[in-house]
């Protein structure tokens, strides 16, 4: 059973022994993986009621690896950390890292951008792949240019919140504007015929169903 699209983004690496710790984590424990991971019901592997079997063990072996690169630790000695067996993307994490070099939230700081672009060469000459989460398509150039090719567009809860920041603005604009006000609605009114009477001399004319 081939899982080659699955992916477990593990733990936030300090050092190498993290990495090792984390992609042994994901491994399924079972001669020559170095893996930690025994049996159970695995939703995320497609492996419900068959916990222990050959395919299950195989689903956890190709599962993707992706590690955060968060830390100034990390980045020092990206390097090494990179060369840990079994990882097979890497992404940045601005937040974290920014908060670690006490820059916090300063995604565009020089010393920020360096460490990603850092990040980003590094994995590339070490032939992983590097991801990269973005807001909108727009933002993807400069990434293209340095040889990425794995995305994130968006994210749920950033989703929704555009959503309802776009139409809260509209809402509030339709509050904000006087409403016209609405022309007054005129009662059917029944057409009578000329020349004509319902035959009992009274002069009315017939009326069958005729309105406005």
């Amino acid at each position: 059973m081939a899982i080659d699209t699955l992916m477990a983004f593990v733990g936030v690496y300090d050092s190498v022994a993290d990495a090792e710790a984390c992609v042994a984590a994901v491994r399924a424990e079972t001669p020559g993986t170095g893996g930690r991971l025994g049996v159970g019901m695995r939703r995320d592997v497609g492996t419900v009621r068959t916990g222990g079997t050959p395919d299950y063990v195989d689903a956890l072996n190709e599962v993707v690896i992706a590690i955060m690169v968060e830390k100034k630790s990390c980045v020092d000695d990206l390097d090494r950390i990179l060369s840990v067996p079994g990882i097979d993307m890497v992404q940045f994490g601005a937040s974290d890292f920014s908060m670690s070099i006490g820059k916090t939230g300063q995604y565009g700081h020089p010393d920020v951008l360096a460490a990603e672009t850092k990040t980003i060469q590094t994995a590339l000459k070490k032939g992983l792949h590097p991801r990269i989460e973005l807001r909108d398509p727009s933002q993807a150039g400069r990434y293209l240019e340095m040889g990425v090719k794995h995305f994130c567009i968006g994210w749920d809860v950033r989703i929704l919140a555009d959503w309802w920041d776009t139409k809260g603005a509209e809402m509030r604009k339709l509050l904000r504007t006087k409403p016209k006000k609405a022309a007054a609605k005129l009662a059917p009114a029944v057409v009578r015929a000329k020349g004509k009477t319902n035959g009992k001399g009274n002069g009315r004319a017939a009326v069958r169903g005729n309105y406005v």
